[in-house]
């Protein structure tokens, strides 16, 4: 699958959740053509989203009002930001990260899990800086041994709900709770977990990880290399590509028109040392009214913070 045409996951994934509501896959783009902004939306006679125009998020950010994808028989399906939608309806929309469902509607009220509830003057101590008191909290230690930086538990700022964050080793937000529990995998990525080494990525000789980005927040990190499968259709053969080229390549399609922009470009592909054996075909990722052009990594989160799910 062409990664760089799709927008990934949401600090380890939404992935199919965010496919259905509003925005583009690799099989999309791959398979027919792209529009954004192409509809007018209206809702019981007044119009609410205009054909043409960008709209604006709680975050004030610029956001497609619509997509447009016409398959190649011609068949054509609007997508639509759901944020936007819900609000228009009078439906609450929320986000389980756990579960990595987004939530319409009221949900039934359920236990936060604990992973050592506070009780009496600590309770009152704790509620009284704003942190929460039945907190989800991680294996420390095992944090640490992976290279991350814990943050204050007693920082009001650290939490995302109830969830406990830290930093990875490359500086990213992750959650706690998430670090060596194998109970919070999917079960297709459960099948993955017999590639680790002792529950980490597997290093090369040049002491680089590789592995599978869907075992990031399991592992406490993002690898050096990131698996890809085999790829047929291209020739391409199972091999490894670094992020860190991946989203260069594309910062440099960033403001060019679409006209301007090439719309794909290349980078290379590597075995498990680092290796260079092939090359790896990305995409821009599409065009919005504007011309403004992001990369996987900026459009997921663009998406997310105009559902409120991020700052």
């Amino acid at each position: 699958m062409k990664r760089a045409n799709c927008f990934t996951s949401f600090l380890a994934g939404v992935g199919t959740a965010l496919a259905l509501t509003a925005c583009l896959t690799t099989a999309l783009a791959a398979s027919g053509k792209v529009s954004y902004n192409f509809a007018n939306v209206s809702l019981d006679g007044t119009k609410k989203i205009t054909a043409g125009q960008d709209i604006t998020a709680a975050n004030g950010q610029k956001i497609p009002g619509s997509i447009l994808y016409t398959d190649a028989a011609g068949g054509k399906t609007n997508y639509l930001p759901i944020r936007t939608i819900s609000e228009l309806l009078g439906t609450e929309i929320g986000y389980d990260s756990a579960s990595k469902t987004i939530l319409l509607g009221k949900q039934p009220a359920k236990a936060a899990e604990t992973s050592k509830p506070a009780s009496g003057a600590d309770a009152a101590k704790t509620a009284s800086k704003g942190v929460p008191l039945n907190a989800k909290l991680g294996d420390k230690a095992l944090i640490v041994s992976r290279g991350g930086t814990l943050l204050p538990d007693d920082d009001p700022g650290s939490y995302v709900g109830t969830e406990k964050s830290f930093l990875d080793k490359n500086g990213e937000l992750r959650t706690e709770w998430l670090v060596g529990n194998e109970e919070a995998l999917e079960a297709s990525d459960k099948k993955l977990l017999k590639t680790l080494v002792n529950g980490d990525y597997p290093k090369n000789s040049k002491g680089e990880s590789y592995g599978d980005i869907q075992l990031a927040s399991y592992v406490g990190y993002w690898p050096d290399l990131e698996h890809l499968a085999a790829y047929p259709p291209e020739d391409r053969p199972e091999g490894y590509i670094r992020g860190s080229e991946l989203h260069a390549e594309g910062k440099k399609l960033n403001g060019l028109s679409e006209k301007e922009c090439p719309h794909e470009y290349t980078i290379p592909l590597y075995d498990s040392e680092g290796r260079v054996i092939g090359e790896y075909k990305a995409g821009c990722g599409g065009h919005s009214s504007s011309g403004v052009t992001m990369t996987p990594q900026e459009a997921q989160q663009a998406y997310l913070k105009s559902l409120g799910l991020m700052d």
